[in-house]
């Protein structure tokens, strides 16, 4: 999503036309498509090139992969539904990028039941249960003490820094943060060298990217791959 007067390469995914679809200031970009909307993995990449040259251009809120607009007077309605929401999303992301941190733990627990060839009494079981309370709630504390202590080292401004804490048993943090264009790289190494100062897990950085954590959703059906 852009204000009217970004400029758009010619053609979107599979070559097929890239039309703007306006509604006042704010339009999307998309791709023209007829039949079969079913998506692939490599229209992904091919749609994370688009919004890489949109975001190089100005301003843009990327759209969710796969969101699918029956016609443009769906697209316009979606984007009447929330013009005020979006227009202050853009304006919040302006001509930042992304950059993405994550954190796994060095010691990710086994599934629950894993290794047990016969079934443990009622005592065990609950005893059991228990204890991977007590691991995750503990776990839990951990991740939420270290996205804290990653937020404070790196001056991140809470309105820029999106968070989840223990997504899966090997994932201790998931943090995506805006930065200014021309200072994400220093963003980046600053993180990099964070990271690995920290126990217990290790830490993954990338970008920058597109702001895909902070965009907005339009309306619209999404489409499997």
């Amino acid at each position: 999503m852009t204000r009217r007067g970004a400029r758009g390469p010619a053609v979107g995914l599979r070559g097929r036309p890239l039309r703007w679809l306006g509604a006042d200031e704010l339009g999307i970009w998309a791709t023209e498509w007829e039949g079969d909307p079913a998506l692939t993995r490599e229209d992904a990449f091919a749609h994370h090139d688009l919004v890489f040259v949109l975001c190089e251009d100005g301003p843009c809120l990327p759209v969710r992969f796969g969101t699918w607009l029956a016609d443009d007077a769906a697209a316009r309605r979606s984007i009447d539904a929330a013009q005020e929401r979006f227009a202050t999303a853009l304006d919040r992301v302006g001509d930042r990028q992304e950059v993405a941190v994550t954190l796994l733990w060095r010691d990710a627990a086994s599934p629950e039941g894993r290794g047990h060839a016969v079934a443990p009494s009622g005592t065990a079981y609950l005893e059991r249960r228990r204890a991977a309370h007590a691991v995750t709630d503990e776990r839990r504390k951990t991740a939420e003490a270290l996205a804290v202590r990653l937020e404070k080292e790196l001056a991140a401004e809470q309105a820029d820094v999106r968070h989840e804490t223990c997504p899966s048993d090997e994932v201790a943090l998931s943090m995506s943060l805006l930065a200014r264009r021309g200072e994400a790289g220093a963003l980046k190494a600053r993180a990099t060298a964070a990271v690995a100062e920290l126990a217990d897990v290790r830490g993954v950085v990338s970008g920058p990217w597109p702001p895909y954590s902070f965009t907005e959703e339009l309306g619209g059906s999404p489409v499997g791959s």
